[in-house]
C-alpha cells in the first residue's frame, strides 16, 4: 500500500540561490559577473565615490574572463569551471550533464571529468553541493553510451569524485553525495558495484573520523540491494556487526538505523542468527538516540524475519520501546507502528498491538495525549493497517477512525479523505455503507483541502456501494457540475465521467450524466474541457453497451461543437477527435469516419490557426492508420494538401515542413522578410494610419 510509510521529511532548501542558464544560439551562456575581489583588510576605509585598488583589480579580472561565442559547450565548460567567480562555477557545474550529452564518452573521460577533481575542494559549499547532486546525472548521461570497458572507467572516475564529497566538511554536501551514490549505484551492474565502490566503502568503515564511519554504515545498508545475498553476507554483514559496537554512539545509531536494510538482503537464517542479536543489543543501548533508531528501523528488521521469530522477538521489543523512559523513543515506536503492522500477517497482529495503534488517535493508553503528530501518523498508515488485519477486525479500529475524523487538525482529516476509497475496497459494501458514508458526508462539508481528497476518488468509492445506495449520490454529482467557486472540483468530476457512466443505469445516464458531460465540454476553463474530452471514448463505449436509442441525438450535439460560433468549442471538437485517435484502445475507424470525419475535414478551412493545426495532427494520424475506408482517402489527401500550403508557421511545422528559426510569421504571410514588415509599420506610423 502507498500508505505504509510515514511522510518523508522535507529537505531544507539550499542556502544559495542558483542562477538559471540562458541559451544563446544553442550554447550555454554565462552572464558576465564580477569576480571575487581580493579580501580587504579590516582597516580599509570605504567612502562614497572612492574607487579602491581592489575594485580596479576585480574589474580587470572580470575583463580577463572572456566568453567567446565561438566556443563549444565543452570549451566553455573548460574555461569557466575554474572561474574566479563562484557563481560562474556554480552555473558551469549545474550545466555539466547537458554538456556531456554533446560529446563522446571518451572526450568526457579525458577532457571533462578530470577537471571536476578541483571542484570537490571548491571553497564554496554550494558549488560542491551542485556537483554532489549531479553525480547520478553524470553517470546516466555517460553509461547509456559507454562500452563495457568505458563503463568501468566512468564508474572509477565518478567514484573518485564521490569519495571526497562523501567526506566533505559540510553535512548537507555529504547527505546529497550519499543520495547520489545510492542513485547511480542502482544503475550499475552487480559487478561494477562489487568492484572498487564497495571496497572503498568498506575501507571508510575503518576511518578514524566518526562521520566517515557513519556514512559508510549508511551506504552499506543502502547498497545491499545491488550486491545480492551472498556478497552482503560475506562482505557487508561483518562490518555492520563491527560498527554496531563502535565506541562512538552516533556510529552505533547509524548502524541501528540501517541494519534492517542489510537484514533484508542476507539469507534469513543469517539474519536470525547473526544480525538479530546485534539489533536487540542496540535496542538496549544506554544512549536513547540509539534506541530511537532501533524503533525507526523495526519494520525493516521485522520484514526480514520469519513469522515465528517476529512473534517472539520483535513484538516484545515493541512493548519495551513503547514504554521506554525516553519520550523520544516512545514517540518513534508509535510513529513506526503502522509500517510494522503492515509487515505482519493478520494472525500475528495481536489485540494489544491494535490497542497501541488506536491509542495514537484516541490519546488513551500507552501512547497518551500531548503529541500532535501522532494522529497524523495514525491516519497516514490507516489503509495499510486495515488491509493487514482485514474487515473482520474493523471493530478494533472503528473508534480510532471516528476520532481521527473529528481531529482538530485539517491535515489529519485530509489524509483520511484521500484514502477513504482504499478503505472502502477493503471493507466491502455493507461496512462501507455503515462506517464510511457518514465520513464521506463529513468530508464533503469540510474545507476545500479536505473535500478534494474525497471527490478525487468519488467514482471508486461509489463503485463499492450497492446500486440502490449509489443512486443517493446523483444529486452530489450534479452539484459538482454547478460548482462555481472552485473550477478544480469541476475538473475532478470531468476526469471521472467515464467511470461514472459505467456505474449508473440508462435513466441516470440520460437524465443527469449526459447533460453534465456536454456542459463540461463547453466549460470556460480549458483544463475542465480537456478533462471531459478525455472521457469521450469510455462514454461512447458505455452507450454502445447500453444500446441506447438516443445515441444519434448525443452524436448530433457533439457535432454541433464543430460549427459553434465560439472557436474554443470548435477546438474542443478537434481535440476530442485527437483523443479518440490516440487512445490506448484504438477507436473504430468506420465509426470515426461516419460520426467525426466530415466535421473534422470542414475544420481544415477554419479561420483559427490553432484549430487547423489540431486538424492537421488528426489527419496525419488517420493517413498513417490502416483500415480507413478508401472513399475517405481522397478527401483526407485534399485537406492535407491545403494544409501543406497554409499561411501559419505552426500549421506548417505540424505538416512536417522545416521552418527556419529566424523566419517570422510575417514572412509566411507573403512579406519578403522581417525588415520589410518593419518598413511597412514605420510608413504607416509616419502617415498616421492605424
Amino acid at each position: 500500500s502507498s500508505h505504509c510509510f510515514s511522510p518523508p521529511a522535507i529537505s531544507p532548501a539550499p542556502a544559495a540561490q542558483y542562477c538559471k542558464e540562458r541559451s544563446v544560439a544553442g550554447t550555454l551562456y554565462f552572464p558576465p559577473l564580477t569576480p571575487k575581489a581580493p579580501e580587504r583588510s579590516p582597516s580599509t576605509m570605504e567612502t562614497e565615490g572612492f574607487v579602491e585598488d581592489q575594485d580596479k583589480a576585480a574589474k580587470a579580472a572580470e575583463e580577463e574572463e572572456i566568453d567567446d561565442e565561438n566556443w563549444s559547450d565543452l570549451e566553455r565548460f573548460q574555461n569557466f569551471v575554474r572561474s574566479q567567480h563562484p557563481l560562474r562555477r556554480l552555473v558551469c557545474i549545474k550545466g555539466l550533464p547537458e554538456v556531456l550529452l554533446t560529446i563522446t564518452v571518451e572526450d568526457a573521460m579525458v577532457a571533462a571529468l578530470p577537471l571536476l577533481e578541483e571542484v570537490t575542494a571548491d571553497e564554496e559549499s554550494s558549488v560542491r553541493d551542485a556537483l554532489a547532486s549531479n553525480l547520478a546525472t553524470i553517470v546516466k548521461a555517460l553509461l547509456s553510451r559507454a562500452t563495457p570497458e568505458e563503463s568501468t572507467q566512468v564508474v572509477d572516475l565518478v567514484w573518485a569524485l564521490s569519495e571526497p564529497l562523501l567526506k566533505d566538511k559540510d553535512q548537507q554536501v555529504r547527505a546529497v553525495a550519499e543520495e547520489g551514490v545510492v542513485e547511480y549505484a542502482g544503475m550499475l551492474t552487480r559487478e561494477l558495484v562489487a568492484g572498487s565502490i564497495i571496497d572503498n566503502v568498506l575501507a571508510m568503515s575503518h576511518d578514524e573520523v566518526e562521520e566517515h564511519r557513519m556514512t559508510a554504515m549508511k551506504l552499506l545498508g543502502e547498497l545491499s540491494f545491488v550486491l545480492g545475498p551472498e556478497m552482503v553476507k560475506q562482505k557487508v554483514s561483518p562490518e555492520v556487526i563491527a560498527l554496531a559496537s563502535d565506541h562512538m554512539f552516533r556510529v552505533r545509531k547509524s548502524a541501528a538505523l540501517h541494519i534492517g536494510k542489510v537484514c533484508r538482503w542476507v539469507p534469513k537464517e543469517h539474519a536470525v542468527e547473526e544480525l538479530l542479536p546485534v539489533y536487540l543489543t542496540l535496542a538496549e543501548d544506554e544512549i536513547w538516540g540509539v534506541r530511537k533508531a532501533c524503533a525507526e528501523s523495526m519494520s525493516d528488521v521485522a520484514a526480514a524475519l520469519p513469522s515465528q521469530v517476529r512473534s517472539t522477538s520483535i513484538l516484545p521489543l515493541f512493548d519495551k520501546l513503547a514504554t521506554d523512559v525516553s519520550r523520544w523513543v516512545r514517540n518513534a515506536a508509535f510513529q513506526h507502528l503502522g509500517p510494522l503492522i503492515a509487515t505482519l500477517s493478520s494472525e500475528e497482529v495481536t489485540p494489544k498491538l491494535l490497542e497501541y495503534y488506536a491509542s495514537m488517535a484516541t490519546g488513551k493508553g500507552q501512547c497518551g495525549a500531548g503529541d500532535n503528530e501522532m494522529p497524523s501518523f495514525c491516519a497516514y498508515n490507516f489503509p495499510a493497517v486495515v488491509l493487514t488485519v482485514g474487515r473482520d477486525n474493523w471493530q478494533h479500529l472503528r473508534e480510532a477512525y471516528n476520532e481521527l475524523l473529528k481531529d482538530i487538525q485539517w491535515k489529519v482529516r485530509r489524509t483520511l479523505s484521500y484514502s477513504i476509497h482504499e478503505i472502502a475496497l477493503i471493507l466491502g459494501p455493507e461496512l462501507t455503507k455503515e462506517a464510511l458514508l457518514p465520513a464521506l458526508d463529513v468530508f464533503l462539508k469540510d474545507l476545500d483541502e479536505v473535500r478534494v481528497g474525497a471527490l478525487q476518488n468519488l467514482s471508486k468509492l461509489l463503485g463499492v456501494l450497492e446500486p440502490s445506495c449509489r443512486s443517493n449520490y446523483v444529486s452530489l454529482i450534479c452539484s459538482l457540475e454547478m460548482e462555481s467557486d472552485n473550477w478544480r472540483f469541476r475538473q475532478l468530476l470531468a476526469q471521472q465521467l467515464g467511470e461514472l457512466f459505467t456505474l449508473f443505469d440508462e435513466d441516470v445516464v440520460q437524465a443527469e450524466l449526459y447533460p453534465i458531460f456536454m456542459k463540461l465540454s463547453r466549460d470556460p476553463v480549458a483544463e475542465v474541457r480537456n478533462a471531459a474530452g478525455q472521457q469521450l471514448q469510455a462514454i461512447l463505449a458505455r452507450l454502445a453497451e447500453l444500446k441506447v436509442t438516443w445515441c444519434d441525438e448525443f452524436m448530433e450535439e457533439l457535432q454541433d461543437l464543430a460549427t459553434d460560433r465560439v472557436y474554443l468549442h470548435r477546438l474542443m471538437f478537434a481535440q476530442m477527435c485527437e483523443n479518440l485517435l490516440t487512445a490506448s484502445q484504438p477507436f473504430d475507424l468506420e465509426a470515426f469516419s461516419k460520426d467525426f470525419l466530415p466535421q473534422l475535414l470542414a475544420l481544415a478551412e477554419d479561420k483559427v490557426a490553432n484549430i487547423r493545426q489540431k486538424v492537421a495532427t488528426c489527419l496525419l494520424m488517420l493517413k498513417a492508420r490502416t483500415g480507413l475506408p478508401d472513399r475517405h482517402a481522397a478527401a483526407i489527401s485534399a485537406a492535407l494538401k491545403s494544409l501543406q500550403a497554409d499561411q501559419d508557421v505552426e500549421v506548417l511545422r505540424t505538416m512536417g515542413q522545416e521552418i527556419d528559426t529566424g523566419m517570422t510569421r510575417c514572412r509566411h504571410q507573403g512579406l519578403a522578410n522581417g525588415a520589410s514588415r518593419d518598413a511597412e509599420l514605420r510608413a504607416a506610423l509616419m502617415s498616421g494610419a492605424t
